[in-house]
């Protein structure tokens, strides 16, 4: 039995003192709030969030301090808002209960409705077809435990979300937390957070977005130059820089729907700017909206990948530690070509290894999947062997660096080979890895192909002889 404490996260979101209110008026507020001026976000490119499908986008979840269900975007007999739910209280109360309205803001960013008041979000909702689930999973302070997360990233899951957004991270590693990641994706959901606020102090690797299969999200700056922003198109100095980030986009002078309460930074009633990674995550999970719904039934590693290979790269060629694969390009993700499937997932430790039944000949096709240091670290299959089997795997790669190792029967946790014993390392011959051996022992034995740099697409044979 495991055991482990319930870590604590807070909001992504940078504090600092309150800035003056504007000298100009605010505009009305039936007056739209969308547009370059106010978010620049949506405007980078050619991209409006009419020129790709939303209607038919899945369910959006938004983990976090609840939504305020009396907003004029949130609010009223039109309300995209379904299946609440807090996990602090286990209760159907999922109004915003935060100092600073941080949940309302989020959903704001991911999918305000294009209702002709306000913000327009990058996958907006709609009451049918294209609704936006709350889930209050912080008190009013920002705080949360992963108790509560769990919990809310379940409930979210169980009730149709294919997005599922936490802007809240921390620096505790929690197994419970990284088998509920591998369980939502095995549902059909992707999990989208913040990498955290510290990149010009501490820069803490943080979960979950630290965690495999999440996508982290850093900030980039707005195009204004600001001492956070000294180059105003790269990445905002307090954006975290380290292996979670894996895609950027703006989290400086975002504005979004906040509950009328609050007064801190407003623009207009209801509505108000913030900086922080937390306000970058939801943009990308308005563009994995996009994606699941441009597409016909994509697997979270196809959304996942498609975001990434259409990032516009904006640091030293491919990933980087600082703006990860580049900005999100939501028109490109979701318009492009889907990436291949990776069909075995989840299939990361022995407890979920895809079973290879049958003898796998030459002229049979062989297994076609992929791996990514980063994301998909390892692929296990088990296969059962006699003793006496004359053992045959061949892996061919395209790129990166693949190891192939075989695990003998008893195996519970594939490692880095270095540290492990009873394991049999393959053989390698530039982008071929190959391994022949007599199975000692009767029983299932785990081929475990690890990616030990970057991503790649790989085939793997396996015979018996």
């Amino acid at each position: 039995v495991l055991a482990e404490w319930s870590a604590r996260r807070s909001t992504d979101a940078i504090r600092r003192p309150a800035r003056p209110l504007p000298r100009t008026l605010p505009p009305d507020p039936d007056d739209s709030l969308f547009g370059p001026e106010n978010q620049p976000g949506l405007f980078a490119g050619t991209w409006g969030p009419t020129s790709v499908a939303i209607a038919r986008r899945p369910r959006i979840a938004i983990l976090d301090s609840g939504v305020d269900v009396e907003h004029e975007e949130w609010g009223g007999p039109a309300s995209p808002l379904v299946a609440g739910r807090s996990t602090w209280t286990r209760s159907k109360d999922s109004d915003d209960w935060g100092i600073n309205g941080h949940g309302t803001h989020v959903a704001g960013v991911a999918a305000a409705p294009a209702n002709g008041v306000g913000i327009v979000g990058v996958a907006p909702a709609r009451r049918s077809g294209a609704q936006v689930i709350p889930v209050q999973i912080s008190d009013t302070f920002g705080v949360s435990q992963d108790e509560q997360i769990i919990r809310g990233v379940r409930w979210a899951v169980r009730r149709g979300a294919r997005v599922v957004n936490i802007s809240s991270g921390g620096p505790e590693f929690n197994r419970t937390f990284q088998e509920v990641v591998w369980w939502a994706e095995e549902k059909g959901a992707l999990i989208i957070s913040s990498v955290g606020n510290d990149g010009d102090a501490a820069n803490t690797f943080n979960y979950p977005a630290g965690y495999q299969r999440v996508l982290g999200v850093g900030a980039v700056c707005n195009g204004i130059a600001s001492i956070d922003c000294p180059d105003a198109a790269g990445p905002a100095i307090f954006s975290n820089r380290n292996a979670s980030v894996d895609l950027m986009a703006v989290g400086v002078g975002v504005v979004s729907s906040v509950p009328d309460r609050v007064q801190r930074d407003r623009v207009a009633p209801g509505y108000a700017t913030n900086d922080g990674t937390s306000f970058s995550a939801p943009f990308v999970a308005g563009a994995a909206a996009l994606v699941f719904a441009n597409h016909v039934n994509p697997s979270p590693f196809q959304v996942r990948r498609a975001l990434l290979n259409a990032a516009t790269d904006i640091g030293p060629r491919g990933r980087d530690s600082v703006s990860g694969y580049g900005v999100v390009n939501p028109e490109a993700a979701a318009r492009g070509r889907l990436p291949l499937p990776d069909p075995f997932e989840v299939n990361d430790t022995p407890a979920r290894a895809h079973t290879l039944k049958g003898r796998f000949a030459p002229n049979r096709l062989p297994v076609e999947a992929a791996v990514d240091q980063f994301d998909d670290r390892d692929d296990v299959y088990r296969v059962w062997f006699r003793r006496g089997d004359l053992i045959r795997l061949r892996l061919n790669h395209r790129r990166g660096w693949v190891n192939l190792n075989l695990w003998q029967p008893g195996t519970t946790k594939v490692r880095p080979v270095r540290r492990a014993r009873g394991v049999i390392r393959g053989t390698r011959r530039s982008r071929q890895v190959t391994l022949n051996r007599r199975a000692s022992r009767t029983g299932w034995h785990y081929v475990h192909v690890a990616a030990q740099k970057g991503f790649s697409r790989y085939s793997l044979r396996v015979r018996r002889n």
